[in-house]
């Protein structure tokens, strides 16, 4: 497992689908300075 984010440290890089089928590389295609990230299981 890896580590926790602390206050001050970089986001680390990672590719994510979109909904709409395409792909964002996060933090190199953050549309602003602050995002919030939801990630949703689904159905138990």
């Amino acid at each position: 497992m890896g580590q926790m984010l602390q206050q001050g440290d970089h986001f680390p890089p990672m590719t994510l689908k979109l909904l709409s089928g395409g792909t964002i590389t996060l933090p190199e295609e953050m549309p602003s300075r602050y995002l919030v990230l939801l990630f949703y299981r689904g159905h138990w």
